[in-house]
């Protein structure tokens, strides 16, 4: 993630999270690492809390879109670092 597009807005304005039974899985060991990591830097950015407490809901069956949100959410911390 070294060349990546920031952005402004941790998630779209609008858009909901949801289960999605037909998507594609990812592999949620990586995830839960992800997650992990971002449950850590929340004692310092409270701005990301909000963020991270939507995507903790999907830990256990991560979809492709569930892990896009997360990387939004990581563009964020690496616009304001």
């Amino acid at each position: 993630m070294d060349r990546i597009n920031f952005v402004y807005n941790p998630i779209v304005p609008g858009e909901k999270l949801q289960k999605d039974e037909e998507g594609v899985r990812f592999d949620s060991i990586y995830y839960k690492q992800i997650i992990g990591s971002l449950k850590y830097l929340t004692t310092t950015r409270p701005d990301v809390m909000f963020v991270v407490s939507l995507i903790n809901r999907y830990m256990e069956h991560p979809m492709k879109i569930h892990l896009q949100a997360t990387k939004k959410d990581l563009k964020i911390l690496k616009m304001n670092s």
